[in-house]
């Protein structure tokens, strides 16, 4: 949802109200939709000024530091000074549970990355010595045919200098 500052409106709406141009020219020029324009007149009619932004804020617009300034205020509370305090500011109790979880796992999933570069160095680190011994197996084996090899052509054809 586009937020529009106070200042922008009121602009719109004297615009509109000086009467120079039609509505749907203004609402172009300013960029916004005609059913948007028509709102703000409307309320600018009902309630003779131009404070528009009397919406109350939703529990989803709430800022992570809000959150945590709620939960703070909250958390020693009653249920009913929970519920007294959530209606007075326009969130319900489900809302300051959910965000308590939000930001349990948020300080989780942060408190594990730290481990997880850690495991995944340790990983790194584990795969190259794999290899590694991978390859120094491969060489042995490698080393140990042709020992036998070896073995088996003396034992066919006699030690060299037996002549």
């Amino acid at each position: 949802m586009m937020r529009y500052s106070t200042e922008m409106k009121e602009s719109v709406i004297k615009k509109v109200l000086m009467g120079g141009k039609p509505k749907h020219e203004i609402a172009t020029e300013a960029g916004i939709a005609r059913s948007t324009l028509n709102y703000w007149l409307k309320n600018y009619k009902q309630n003779g000024s131009i404070k528009l932004n009397t919406q109350e804020k939703r529990p989803q617009d709430w800022t992570t530091e809000e959150r945590i300034k709620a939960l703070m205020k909250t958390g020693a509370m009653t249920e009913e000074e929970q519920s007294a305090w959530c209606r007075k500011n326009g969130v319900f109790v489900h809302h300051l549970k959910q965000w308590e979880k939000e930001l349990l796992s948020l300080a989780k999933s942060k408190g594990s990355k730290g481990k997880s570069s850690e495991t995944s160095s340790l990983k790194r680190k584990i795969s190259a010595l794999e290899k590694e011994l991978n390859r120094k197996e491969k060489a042995l084996a490698e080393t140990a045919a042709l020992l036998t090899l070896k073995k088996k052509a003396n034992s066919i054809w006699g030690e060299p200098g037996d002549d």
